[in-house]
């Protein structure tokens, strides 16, 4: 399941000789370059008059609301912007879903008197509703409110593939018979658990996804024992029925319990320290990424996770299927703000260069398959405390700027930006602008996309996306690896084949990982209350490293939930990791975190280069040598 809002960027240079370089204008044809100057810059220029002449109601909402405010009050911006899409979705009743950050759980009384529905208030006042558009002013006007923002949206990290399609006639053949996931036999769970007499007995083991509109079915068919659903956590959709198959298939005798991610992200940290208090679960496994979750410093949900791995729970997160360095098939930059000594036509500040040689590059050029997908920029200020102000554009072929985010940065908002790139079109690319303020490490992500090389434009792409509460310190991060047949299409145009798994086999050094598996390592440069790791230095060579993604489970199994026939991507991998850490635990309850963790990596298959590696993390986790280095006796 994947819920998002997406963005995409061109950045088109200040002068016709730029142009040329970077967007392949013939020099034939200056009245087109002319043009498309003139538009990107009356476009750019539009939307930075409006960064300009903010009320102080407007500076604690979101560009993407000011705007969307903006253009439909002022018919003559909208000339200007013909092709501009805010991202807002605002429904027919006129009201849009936003996240507000208060001081005081008034603001959720506000709300309602403004008309507006509260999906879920927190006792610290993080408010999620829908709101009036006509409304924003006035509940960003009061005092106690902080910010008003698009709801921040978030994702599982299942990977819908072409296979989905030609499983109802295998479904149907095997009707008849419980659904097992090929990963019992590829991680050598089944054996385990005769060699060792372990099944999860005595363990709770609780999941974190969208929802669970299956349950009843599949408890019906056999699939499932009964499941402790949170009070009023049940969620939408159903990645968390398919996950709790694939825990009850490798850890049958284990307890089950789930809470929705969903409804927001204060709400998902809340379940996530709810399951461990209420619910009494000693093993937590999620599936979801909020966007705005920082890759520079544990915020909310990573927070959460902290909490709970600090009172001994373990804690398993799907990686992300946001591609890797190695593969050649992620959308994600780092790295030092470079000024270029060029500028974009109609901006105002500083664009980055992303090339390092003597050749300027002021964008990076999208991927065909990067059509409808998010793009976040965050650099390495605290969080809620930003004095330094960059912004995100995304132009389209014809130079107009199509997406953007605009944020105003002052010293006390949240160091980030997010756009979408247009689900139609070609020829899109992004560009960082630094608006005002000192140098800083950035981070570039065009979620599940790619940057490429695009006429004369090189692509530029690190390895690092992994982020977020899956790389909190002490969290197990999950990578995915097939377990038997390969993911069915190719993950962009022209990619080569995915690679297969071992099933019925075992799996081995050989084995392959999954081409969209996010890699690593993941930087990071302020402690959970915003005070600076390496005080003075937030560059490439300040901060710490986490060493992430830790292991690797398996994806593309069986389960019985419609749409999940087969099952891919880390959603899959992490509920596989949470199962077989269940197995040892119910082999050792005196086990303590960290020799589950040293029996887990100590015992992994090493994949790729020896040792840990940037996408596989410590290798593949097995069961059996799993119990047997926790020492665990056999039966």
């Amino acid at each position: 399941m994947v819920r998002f809002s997406r963005v995409a960027a061109h950045a088109v240079p200040l002068t016709v000789g730029t142009l040329l370089l970077t967007t392949g204008v013939s020099a034939a044809q200056p009245s087109t370059v002319d043009a498309a100057a003139a538009r990107t810059e009356a476009g750019i220029s539009a939307l930075q008059s409006i960064k300009k002449t903010l009320s102080p109601a407007e500076r604690k909402q979101s560009s993407q609301l000011v705007v969307e405010k903006r253009l439909r009050a002022d018919r003559s911006l909208a000339a200007k912007l013909p092709d501009y899409r805010s991202g807002v979705g605002v429904s027919s009743a006129g009201t849009v879903a936003v996240d507000i950050s208060s001081r005081d759980q008034g603001v959720a009384n506000a709300v309602k008197a403004a008309g507006g529905t509260v999906r879920f208030a927190s006792p610290d006042g993080a408010v999620r509703a829908d709101l009036p558009l006509s409304a924003l002013d006035a509940i960003a006007g009061r005092a106690d409110v902080v910010e008003v923002k698009p709801a921040a949206q978030a994702t599982t990290w299942r990977e819908p593939g072409n296979r989905d399609a030609a499983a109802p006639a295998a479904v149907k053949a095997a009707a008849a018979a419980t659904q097992v996931s090929e990963g019992d036999k590829a991680h050598g769970a089944d054996a385990a658990r005769a060699t060792y007499g372990v099944s999860g007995s005595g363990i709770k083991v609780c999941v974190l996804s969208d929802g669970v509109d299956s349950l009843a079915k599949s408890q019906s068919a056999g699939e499932l024992p009964a499941v402790d659903v949170l009070s009023g956590q049940k969620g939408s959709g159903d990645e968390g029925t398919a996950m709790l198959e694939i825990i009850h298939d490798l850890a049958p005798n284990a307890t089950l319990g789930f809470a929705t991610a969903f409804t927001s992200e204060a709400s998902f940290a809340a379940n996530i320290r709810a399951l461990r208090t209420t619910g009494n679960c000693k093993i937590i496994v999620d599936d979801v990424s909020y966007f705005d979750e920082s890759p520079f410093q544990d915020t909310q949900v990573a927070q959460a996770v902290n909490d709970v791995t600090a009172a001994g729970v373990l804690y398993f997160s799907s990686a992300g299927n946001s591609g890797n360095a190695t593969d050649g098939t992620s959308g994600y930059y780092e790295g030092d703000f470079r000024a270029s000594s060029t500028k974009i036509s109609g901006v105002t500040g500083t664009p980055h260069d992303f090339d390092p040689s003597s050749t300027t590059q002021n964008f990076d050029a999208l991927s065909a398959g990067s059509l409808g997908k998010p793009v976040t920029l965050f650099w390495s200020d605290p969080w809620g405390k930003s004095a330094n102000d960059y912004d995100l554009f995304i132009l389209n072929s014809s130079g107009s700027v199509v997406a953007s985010s605009e944020n105003a940065q002052s010293g006390s908002q949240n160091p980030y930006e997010i756009a979408s790139v247009p689900t139609t079109g070609s020829g899109y690319k992004v560009a960082v602008v630094k608006y005002s303020g000192a140098d800083r490490f950035i981070a570039l992500n065009v979620i599940r996309g790619r940057f490429v090389a695009s006429g004369s434009l090189k692509a530029f792409s690190t390895n690092g996306v992994t982020n977020g509460h899956s790389a909190a310190a002490s969290a197990f991060s999950v990578a995915a690896a097939p377990a038997a047949a390969a993911f069915g299409r190719p993950l962009e145009t022209g990619d080569p084949a995915n690679p297969a798994g071992p099933y019925p086999g075992l799996f081995t050094a050989s084995s392959k990982w999954e081409r969209f598996s996010s890699d690593g390592k993941r930087r990071l440069f302020y402690n959970a209350d915003g005070t600076a790791i390496t005080p003075g230095n937030v560059s490439s060579t300040g901060g710490t490293v986490r060493s992430k993604p830790d292991i690797t489970a398996a994806d593309g199994v069986a389960t019985s939930v419609t749409g999940f026939q087969p099952f891919f991507g880390t959603s899959a991998a992490a509920p596989h990791a949470a199962a077989i850490a269940a197995l040892l635990l119910s082999g050792k309850p005196t086990a303590t975190p960290a020799q589950i963790r040293t029996a887990l990596v100590s015992s992994a298959i090493d994949l790729g280069t020896p040792g840990f590696d940037t996408v596989t993390g410590n290798g593949v986790i097995m069961a059996g040598p799993a119990l047997a280095a926790l020492g665990v006796a056999a039966k």
